[in-house]
């Protein structure tokens, strides 16, 4: 059977199967819901002024890339669902700060339950802080149409309810559909401008003769940058473990040998998505200062997508990021435990305690070399064409985002697959 005919058959199996087929067709469904969203403009706004705009700043396309256009037209979803990743960052860090959070985490469902509805609240708190800065630039810029407060109080409901809106289709996807909720409206947003983007490119070097094999050049790049980050997003770190007394096929007195599968990248694309909101904040706090300070002059420059200054903190935010989540999602103390109550153990290393200093260890050395490769996969792209004085035909950031975002929704249809007898797609 040749590889487009297995292809086929693993792609027309997953139809085979009612649940699965439902949760596709729920999540498609809201996809469209979600776009069709972006394409309903908030009253009282130049439109074809902001675009413009957008396509000039950095930190405007980025902040469209986000919202998938919708903050080029200041749409009713223009804020995106940034505000409720940043509630979650702000949870996330208290729960490394205050102990009682960390224990809710960990407790059980009602628990959990509790701080999703305190990150809910917490987003509409910052969507309608955001609502009220988009405002104020939108107004200081000279883009309303009819300046005032109920301009103010209407658009930010608008926004607001947006945003609130999208949180919501996020946690559907989540529970009716197929992965997960936010990191797959970010996957669409993303996606969604890639034609767009190619156009826009095309339109700038119309006139440039090298435009047919710099585009050439540019695409082969992109399927190696794909191809590496697969590799890196699948590849993992084998801890051996050995269980004594426990025999194959359930027979007693002899050893069976297994291992601990540690992900080179333990916290997926969280990382990147968190560093490139993180890294919002100051752009826009900087749009705030007085156009004539020298100040604002300054950190507008360093700011700026492809300034040293601005990839060297990119990077630095992005191992943190790194850390942090891994610290979140793996808990080696946990393992380590579970490990010495079924009686597995790594060879030469005592359960218990030192097992899970162990593992700590192993996990701190593939997750430098994990964050670094985010890190440089981020800002090489930037680097390269800014230094070529190109337009930047695909960013590292959004290449992350969409191939990761890719795979563990793949990951979770194998699984799936795998329950009903199926064959995975990996």
């Amino acid at each position: 059977m040749s590889l487009m005919e297995t292809g086929m058959s693993k792609f027309k199996s997953v139809f085979k199967i009612p649940e699965l087929r439902e949760r596709i067709i729920f999540t498609l469904l809201m996809f469209l819901v979600a776009r069709v969203g972006t394409q309903i403009p908030a009253p009282g706004v130049d439109i074809d002024r902001l675009a413009v705009m957008t396509q000039q700043s950095d930190i405007l396309g980025l902040i469209n890339m986000f919202s998938g256009g919708a903050f080029g037209r200041v749409s009713i979803f223009a804020l995106g669902i940034v505000p409720y990743i940043n509630a979650s960052i702000v949870f996330s860090l208290l729960g490394s700060i205050i102990p009682k959070l960390e224990e809710m985490r960990k407790e059980g469902e009602g628990s959990r339950n509790k701080i999703t509805q305190w990150t809910r609240y917490l987003t509409i708190a910052i969507a309608i802080v955001q609502g009220i800065g988009v405002c104020t630039w939108l107004q200081s810029s000279g883009l309303v149409e009819t300046p005032g407060m109920m301009f103010f109080l209407t658009t930010i409901t608008i926004l607001t309810a947006g945003t609130v809106f999208l949180m919501w289709i996020g946690e559907q996807i989540s529970l009716k559909g197929l992965g997960n909720g936010v990191s797959l409206l970010i996957f669409l947003n993303i996606i969604s401008r890639i034609p767009a983007d190619i156009v826009q490119t095309m339109q700038q070097m119309k006139d440039n003769k090298f435009l047919v094999p710099l585009f050439i050049v540019v695409g082969v790049a992109a399927i190696i940058v794909v191809g590496m980050i697969v590799i890196f997003q699948l590849g993992q770190r084998k801890v051996p473990v050995h269980y004594v007394g426990r025999g194959f096929g359930g027979s007693s007195g002899m050893g069976e040998s297994s291992y601990i599968p540690l992900k080179l990248n333990t916290a997926g694309v969280m990382p990147v998505i968190f560093a490139s909101v993180v890294m919002m904040l100051p752009s826009l706090a900087v749009t705030a200062l007085p156009e004539t300070m020298e100040l604002r002059i300054i950190l507008t420059r360093i700011f700026t997508q492809g300034h040293p200054g601005y990839m060297i903190l990119y990077s630095i935010v992005i191992i943190f990021f790194s850390f942090f989540y891994t610290a979140i999602v793996f808990d080696p103390d946990k393992v380590a435990d579970n490990l010495k109550q079924g009686g597995g153990t790594i060879p030469g290393i005592r359960p218990g305690e030192e097992t899970a200093e162990y593992l700590e260890g192993v996990v701190t050395r593939i997750t430098w070399g994990g964050a670094i490769f985010l890190a440089l996969l981020c800002v090489l792209p930037m680097a390269i064409f800014k230094s070529l004085g190109l337009p930047e035909f695909f960013g590292g950031t959004g290449m992350i985002i969409v191939v990761g975002v890719a795979i563990d929704t793949i990951q979770q249809l194998d699984a799936h697959l795998v329950v009903k007898d199926y064959k995975g797609f990996i």
